[in-house]
C-alpha cells in the first residue's frame, strides 16, 4: 500500500470513528430524558419499580418529620410525596447540602479554564494577603483539600458554643481573611475534618476567578442551563462572598436535578457541565469518614455505588449511578431527634427496583402509592390537652419584653373563637429602625394552620402543656427547622422560653400591660 492510500485509508478510519462517536453521543440525547423545563412523571412499574414498595418506604419516611421525598428513575419520577404542612413548590433550606453545588461551580471553573488545576495552592490564589500563622504546611493547601475538607486548618465546628469557629467567621469584618489566618491543626491531606471554613474559601476563589459571587455565577453557568430559575443563596457578605457552607434555597424538583447532572456524569442535554472526572471523585470518595467516604463535597458509599449530597435536618440528594436513580429527601429533623437513614433509603430503593425493563402494569400497587401520598399530604393531628383555666383571661393580652436576642418586643394571643391568632411585634436592633408586628393563625385542634406572608409560608400549632403552659409550634415551611415556645403565665408575667432545631435556647420574661 503506498502513502497515499495508506492516509486515504486512515481517513477513512478516523471519519468512521468520528461517525460512530457522534451517533452514540445522539443516541444518548435521545434517549436520556432532560427535565430542563420540567419533568417527567411515570408509574414505578413503568420504570421496573414495584408501587408497593416505593408506597411502604413513603410510609415509613413519614413517621420522622421529614417534609418531602422525590424518587426519579431514568430521568422520570415515580414518586412525589409532601408531609403536610410542607407542600409542593416551596423553595427548600439546602443547609450542607449546598457544599455541593459550591463543589460543582468549582468544577465549572475547571471546565471552563478559569482554573487550570485543583491542585493550585491555595495561597496563590490570594497574593495580596498577609497570612498570619503561615508554615509549610498552611502552603501545601490546594484547592483539592478544600473540596475534600483536608485543609488541616485548625477549626470547631460546635454551634452555640463561645468558640465555635464558624460563627466567629460570620461575625469578622474579613471572614476571607479569619479562614486563612487560622493556625494549622494537621497536614492538608493527611484527615477529615467537617470545616465550613473550607467551603467559604472556595466561595471566595470563585469570586476571585470571575468576579462574580457564587450566586451570580453559579446562575449562568450553571442554573440557566439546568432550567433552575427559582433560586435563593445568601448571606452575601460586604466582601461580596455568597457563604459557602450552606444557605441556598432551593425546590425538592430542582434539588434532584443536580443529582441528575451527576448522573448523567457531569452532561446535560448534550453538553458538558463539569469534567467526567469531577464526578468519577465524588463517585469513588476519598479520604474515610465515620459515614462512608468524602470527596468534592459529596459523601460516598463506594461498594454500594451511592454518592450523596448531605445537609442537616434531614436534606439529602442521592445519586445511584447503577440504578439510574435520584432521590431528594428534605426535612425539618431536631438534632437530637432519628432520622430516616440514608443508608435504609438506600436499601429500600434497591429492593424496590425489579428490573432494567418495564414491568407489567400494577393498578392496586398504583392505588396504594397513591394513597401513601394522599396520607403524607393530610397532616395527622397531635395528641391536645384540655384548654387551660386560663384561656380567657391570656386571651387578647399584650407581654412586653425589654431588648433580647430574638428581638421580640410584644406578644398578644388570642385563643378564642373559631380562628385562634397570636401577634408578634418584632424590633430592630438598627438605629431609626420600625417595629413590625406579625399576626399569624394557631391550629388548636393538633393540626398547623397555614397562612402565606410576605416574609415566609407559615405553619402553627399551639396546645396546652398544662394549666399555666401554652406551647406554640412555629414553623416557617421549607426553612428545616423548627421553633418552639413554651409560654409560662405567672399573673402578670409571662415566662418565655424559646428553643429551635438547631439547638438554641433562650428564656424570656415579659410584663403583661393591659
Amino acid at each position: 500500500m503506498n502513502l497515499k492510500s495508506a492516509t486515504i485509508t486512515a481517513f477513512l478510519a478516523f471519519v468512521a470513528l468520528v461517525a460512530f462517536a457522534l451517533s452514540a453521543e445522539a443516541q444518548e440525547r435521545g434517549t436520556s430524558v432532560w427535565p430542563t423545563k420540567a419533568w417527567e412523571v411515570s408509574t414505578p412499574e413503568e420504570q421496573g419499580m414495584d408501587s408497593r414498595a416505593v408506597a411502604r418506604l413513603i410510609d415509613d419516611v413519614g413517621t420522622h418529620k421529614h417534609d418531602s421525598v422525590l424518587i426519579v428513575r431514568n430521568g422520570r419520577i415515580v414518586a412525589d410525596a409532601y408531609y403536610a404542612p410542607y407542600v409542593a413548590g416551596i423553595r427548600h433550606d439546602l443547609r450542607s447540602v449546598t457544599k455541593s453545588f459550591v463543589s460543582t461551580a468549582i468544577g465549572l471553573l475547571v471546565q471552563n479554564g478559569k482554573l487550570e488545576s485543583v491542585d493550585r495552592p491555595v495561597l496563590d490564589l490570594f497574593p495580596d494577603r498577609p497570612i498570619a500563622n503561615l508554615d509549610e504546611r498552611k502552603r501545601a493547601i490546594t484547592v483539592q483539600h478544600l473540596l475534600d475538607m483536608s485543609s488541616g486548618i485548625a477549626w470547631i465546628e460546635q454551634v452555640h458554643t463561645p468558640d465555635e469557629s464558624l460563627s466567629r467567621m460570620y461575625a469578622s469584618p474579613d471572614p476571607t481573611g479569619f479562614v486563612l489566618d487560622q493556625p494549622m491543626s494537621d497536614a492538608p491531606g493527611e484527615k477529615f475534618s467537617y470545616k465550613g471554613g473550607d467551603t467559604y474559601l472556595l466561595s471566595a476563589i470563585i469570586t476571585k476567578a470571575t468576579g462574580q459571587n457564587a450566586l451570580e455565577f453559579a446562575r449562568r453557568e450553571l442554573f440557566v442551563p439546568l432550567g433552575i430559575t427559582d433560586v435563593r443563596w445568601g448571606p452575601i457578605d460586604k466582601q461580596g462572598v455568597v457563604t459557602g457552607e450552606a444557605g441556598m434555597r432551593l425546590t425538592p424538583h430542582d434539588m434532584a436535578k443536580l443529582g441528575y447532572l451527576y448522573l448523567r456524569n457531569g452532561v446535560w442535554d448534550g453538553k458538558r457541565i463539569i469534567p467526567a472526572a469531577w464526578v468519577e471523585r465524588a463517585r469513588r470518595g476519598g479520604l474515610a469518614t465515620d459515614f462512608g467516604k468524602y470527596a468534592n463535597l459529596w459523601w460516598s458509599i463506594p461498594d454500594r455505588d451511592a454518592f450523596m449530597a448531605l445537609g442537616r435536618h434531614g436534606q439529602s440528594i442521592v445519586v445511584l449511578p447503577t440504578l439510574d436513580i435520584v432521590a431528594v429527601l428534605t426535612g425539618v429533623i431536631p438534632d437530637n431527634e432519628r432520622r430516616y437513614p440514608v443508608s435504609a433509603v438506600i436499601d429500600r430503593i434497591v429492593a424496590a427496583v425489579k428490573s432494567d425493563q418495564p414491568l407489567p402494569p400494577d393498578p392496586e400497587g398504583e392505588a396504594a402509592l397513591g394513597a401513601s401520598l394522599l396520607k403524607a399530604a393530610s397532616e395527622k393531628a397531635a395528641p391536645v390537652g384540655p384548654a387551660s383555666d386560663l384561656l380567657g383571661e391570656v386571651s387578647n393580652k399584650t407581654w412586653r419584653f425589654g431588648d433580647n436576642d430574638l428581638r421580640i418586643r410584644a406578644i398578644r394571643l388570642n385563643l378564642l373563637g373559631d380562628s385562634p391568632t397570636f401577634e408578634l411585634t418584632i424590633y430592630s436592633d438598627k438605629p431609626g429602625g420600625r417595629e413590625v408586628v406579625l399576626s399569624e393563625p394557631i391550629g388548636l385542634d393538633g393540626r398547623s394552620r397555614r397562612k402565606r406572608t410576605n416574609y415566609a409560608f407559615v405553619a402553627n400549632k399551639g396546645r396546652w402543656q398544662d394549666n399555666h403552659t401554652f406551647v406554640l409550634e412555629r414553623r416557617f415551611l421549607g426553612n428545616g427547622e423548627m421553633v418552639f415556645w413554651s409560654m409560662k403565665f405567672e399573673g402578670e408575667q409571662l415566662n418565655l422560653r424559646f428553643k429551635n432545631t438547631d439547638g438554641y435556647e433562650t428564656e424570656l420574661r415579659g410584663e403583661t400591660v393591659n
